[in-house]
Formats: C-alpha cells, structure tokens, sequence
C-alpha cells in the first residue's frame, strides 16, 4: 500500500473529575478518527500523565508509581479501540515501570494485536533529574504495510543521529509524538521535525499536548503545540514541505494523507538528495579532530 491516512491529536488538558472521563476522551478521538476513516492515530507524549489531575499534586517519584498503576488499563484500552476499528494507534507516552526502573514509554497497537514499543532515547534534564527515568537503549525499526516506521520521542528528535540511522535502516515515516509547556520548546521540536524530514528524505508526523489544567501540577499542568505532518522541501512536496498544521493551541485532531510513491519520486528525482548525498567519510575524518575538551562540555 502506497497511502497512509493519518490522525495527529493536539489533545487538551483540561479538568476532569472521574477516570472514566479520562478515557471516554480516548474513545471520542478514537471515534472521529475512525469516522475520517484514519488507519493510524498518534496521541503525544505524555497523555496518560492527564490521569495526575483526579489526584492531588505529588512528588515526581509518587507520580511514578501512581502512573504505573495505570499500565494494564492503558495497554487494554489502546489494544480493544485498535481492534475495535481496525486501526493503528500509538497511544501517547506513558511512565510505567520496566526491569525495575521507571521509564518513558511509547506504545504502538495493531488490529492485529501486535503491540510495538519504544522508550524514550535522549532525556530531558526534568526525566533525567526529577522524573529520574531510564533512558531507552535501542531504537525499534517497526515494520507495518506501509513500510518501515520509528517513533522518536519529543527531545529525541531534535539530535539528528537517531533519525538518520532510522532513515538508514529504512524508515520513511517517523512518529514523534510530543509534549512541550512553552512556545520555545514547541519551536524546538517542529523545526527539528521539518530538519529531520528534509535531511533524511521522509516524513515526519508530529503530534502534542495543549490546553491547561484547571489546579498546577508539577509534572504536567498545560501544554503549548500543534501539530504537523512534514515532507522534504522538494518535489513533488510543497516549497516549504508541510503537507499538513494544526491550529495553535486548539483542542482537535489533524487529519491527512500521505503518499509514500511520492517520497520515492522525491528520493529518485528531487532536485537535491540529501540523504544520498552525504559524506560519511569526510564527517568521520573531521570528527577525528575535534579535541576531547570540547566533547560533552555541559555535563
């Protein structure tokens, strides 16, 4: 199959007092995207962390817990809703405990049953000092009828090596779903997101968190985003390669098409050819002559 329709939810934080708003939410974005007869849908990052609202604030190590206590619920519900309506989803990001450490994980549901996962690769320093997560130590090439796909996680996608060795090892659609709280970190991560799509010759579906929670929460309490669908600046995609936006900061979900025929014109005939035309050789002879002082300077 050579067209994908896809779903891409600026989903909104807002108040609510039961779990079972929570997920009649889902389903409702599950429903419309099925009435626009989406064959993926891709909620952001962090979208169970929603729950946090029915409790009051806590420490990040009780949210931890608090949100794993929710991992067999959010796995049955995206499991049945994807069978149900014989879609894919990817149902945001979520914090649930692996090999005894707590992580950030994205879950990947077939109509088939099959679940792909992938946990965030690059943390932030709130995972990394607060949430105190455990990164992720590999990156899942998932096969689908599309062909292949990688989810990239927000931060993930703004270093340029996991998304070119993702190219590499064939992908040509990444999902990044995502959560930023102030236009700065939006612009981080949508610029990055169109870099990625230009240099690597792909596409790029970008999906985020808006809206703002009635009472703080110190881990997620509002959100600023929107989101996009992205394609090379080249032919046949439009000059400036969005193929797809939201509106900033609204409650909806972004519908569109994408056709992977075209990706392959514009990899076999676009003007330029980015992702073939790197130098792997020269980048490695350069790198050689960095000094081991400006290396990892931050930390």
């Amino acid at each position: 199959m050579t067209q994908l329709t896809i779903g891409l939810t600026q989903y909104a934080l807002q108040g609510i007092r039961t779990e079972q708003q929570f997920w009649d939410g889902l389903e409702a974005r599950i429903n419309e995207a099925a009435e626009e007869h989406a064959e993926l849908l891709v909620f952001p990052e962090y979208t169970t962390a929603h729950l946090l609202a029915l409790a009051p604030p806590m420490s990040y190590a009780e949210a931890c817990h608090y949100l794993d206590g929710f991992t067999a619920k959010v796995v049955q519900f995206f499991q049945a809703a994807g069978t149900k309506h014989g879609m894919v989803i990817l149902g945001g990001t979520h914090i649930c405990r692996e090999n005894g450490d707590f992580v950030n994980k994205a879950h990947l549901f077939f109509p088939d049953g099959r679940i792909e996962t992938q946990n965030k690769l690059h943390l932030t320093p709130e995972e990394q000092n607060q949430w105190k997560l455990t990164p992720g130590s590999g990156l899942n090439m998932i096969e689908t009828k599309w062909g292949m796909a990688a989810i990239l996680t927000c931060y993930d996608i703004e270093f340029p090596e996991a998304a070119r060795i993702a190219a590499e090892r064939g992908a040509e659609l990444i999902l990044c779903p995502s959560y930023t709280d102030a236009a700065s970190g939006f612009y981080r991560v949508r610029n990055t997101c169109q870099a990625r799509a230009i240099e690597n010759q792909l596409f790029v579906a970008l999906s985020g968190i808006v809206g703002e929670l009635p009472e703080e929460r110190p881990q997620i309490d509002k959100g600023y985003g929107q989101a996009g669908l992205f394609a090379p600046c080249d032919r046949p995609f439009p000059p400036d390669g969005i193929l797809k936006a939201g509106e900033t900061n609204e409650n909806m979900t972004l519908f569109a098409t994408i056709d992977f025929s075209q990706l392959q014109e514009n990899r076999r005939a676009g003007i330029v050819a980015p992702f073939y035309d790197r130098r792997p050789d020269l980048y490695e002879k350069e790198r050689r002559r960095i000094p081991d002082s400006r290396v990892n300077t931050r930390r």
